[in-house]
């Protein structure tokens, strides 16, 4: 485990079947945590349970047992396909986690109302593999799996699409934001906006900030390439100015000294041309790939370390970045606002246990994408309240659909678009910051109903 990577909570004796673990991982991240449900209309207790990382089997049920054990299985296979290790393990162990204490909330609940659903999770860490996750998909399969929840990008969605529409597998990813993919009648649903959302949400804060000319760094998938072409476009569209060339750099990728040396010539071309430095700003759609632009970008120093940066929701809230000294202190220094699909003030009460939780036993603050799958396993819940079984596929699909576009969570309402995304579009900005001593992300701002407020 890197330095960058956060303080993990180890907790003891956890058992787990040897067919649901991937190879190499550690089967005890998570340390046994209690905490009060956020809706008790929905959801009655909670009691800890020594959870595992990668996956648990929970208890059978029945009808009226005075023991509160439940003997008749009721037990649902849900695939999770998240990066546990690599890049963008933040919000793929604040899914697990999340998943794991809204299961355990479901199990209390049919413990006390001797019935309802429960599910068995077969975790595999795809860490952003495309092709990982299709080999994932299709063990899964093997298995009998129907239901996954992720991946978390674009990439790794287009990649399975094909097999899940062929299969009859319904995927809900909380990641995925390529517009590319938004595509009605599929079996790709997302608990998160489509990038054109957050493009208009990062573009307005360009605007309101004096920014007129942007020089893009991008990292080369459907994720990241969909922001980069969004972002351009309505920057074109609101402001009428510059989007340089920039440079789009391949995953593989390890040493950026030429995407920052590029990118440094590219806003000198622009200050030789007589432009105010201070109208000019780098766009970066990354992960936590991050932490090795920004040393390499600190170490080539002006004009890139005087000039304003923007990031995307790949980077918010990384846990890699402030675990790094040299990258957090350049995100700061260059202010860096990353825009991600943002929680509810309104809501604030029934969402932050619930990530005090996660924080709790991942040492991640996690963030809505993350928070949406704890939502998400609910509307699963009463789509297979509603048809009983996955039988009927196509009957299962259609209530997924009903259940969510009806359903209020700790999220805000999930309510799907015609292409199965989720439709509303509010956004958070967040930094890095320095606070009595270390670094941290701190929210600096939000854009709902179009709409920027800054703090």
């Amino acid at each position: 485990m890197s330095s960058a990577e956060p303080k993990q909570a180890f907790g003891t004796n956890a058992a787990t079947p040897d067919d649901l673990v991937p190879r190499d991982l550690p089967l005890d991240i998570f340390a046994p945590i209690e905490i009060i449900p956020a809706r008790m209309n929905r959801r009655s207790f909670f009691r800890p349970f020594a959870c595992c990382l990668l996956a648990f089997s929970l208890g059978s049920q029945a009808s009226g047992d005075p023991s509160g054990q439940l003997h008749s299985q009721r037990v649902f296979k849900v695939g999770v396909l998240v990066s546990l290790t690599g890049s963008g393990f933040s919000l793929g162990r604040s899914t697990v986690a999340a998943l794991q204490i809204a299961e355990e909330q479901i199990e209390a609940e049919a413990i006390r109302q001797h019935g309802g659903y429960r599910f068995q999770f077969f975790v595999r860490d795809t860490q952003q593999n495309p092709s990982k996750a299709l080999e994932a998909i299709q063990d899964l399969d093997k298995r009998g799996v129907q239901i996954i929840i992720g991946p978390q990008t674009s990439s790794e969605v287009r990649m399975i699409k094909p097999y899940a529409d062929a299969h009859n597998i319904l995927v809900i990813s909380q990641g995925s934001t390529a517009s590319s993919l938004s595509i009605a009648g599929d079996n790709i649903f997302r608990l998160c906006p489509d990038d054109t959302l957050e493009a208009a949400a990062i573009v307005a804060l360009m605007s309101n900030d004096g920014i007129l000319h942007i020089v893009p760094l991008w990292r080369n998938d459907a994720g990241n390439n969909g922001l980069h072409d969004s972002v351009e476009a309505q920057f074109k569209v609101l402001l009428g100015t510059t989007v340089t060339s920039g440079f789009r750099y391949e995953p593989s990728t390890t040493d950026f000294s030429r995407a920052t040396t590029e990118i440094a010539a590219q806003i000198n071309d622009l200050i030789s041309q007589n432009t105010n430095p201070s109208t000019i700003a780098v766009y970066l759609a990354a992960f936590d790939e991050v932490v090795d632009i920004f040393t390499a970008a600190h170490s080539l120093g002006a004009p890139l370390s005087t000039t304003k940066w923007y990031g995307s929701d790949g980077v918010a809230l990384s846990a890699a970045l402030i675990g790094d000294a040299t990258a957090a202190a350049f995100a700061a220094s260059v202010d860096y606002p990353n825009p991600i699909f943002g929680l509810p003030d309104s809501l604030q009460s029934e969402w932050q246990p619930i990530s005090d939780a996660i924080e709790a036993r991942t040492g991640i603050k996690p963030d809505a994408f993350a928070l949406s799958t704890y939502d998400g396993l609910f509307v699963i819940q009463r789509a297979l309240e509603d048809v009983g079984d996955l039988k009927n596929f196509a009957a299962f699909k259609a209530a997924f659909v009903s259940e969510a576009d009806a359903y209020q969570g700790i999220t805000g309402s999930l309510a799907l678009n015609s292409a199965g995304d989720r439709a509303n579009g509010d956004f958070d900005f967040w930094a890095v910051r320095l606070e009595n001593g270390s670094y941290g992300w701190v929210r600096i701002g939000s854009y709902a109903n179009g709409s920027l407020s800054l703090f």
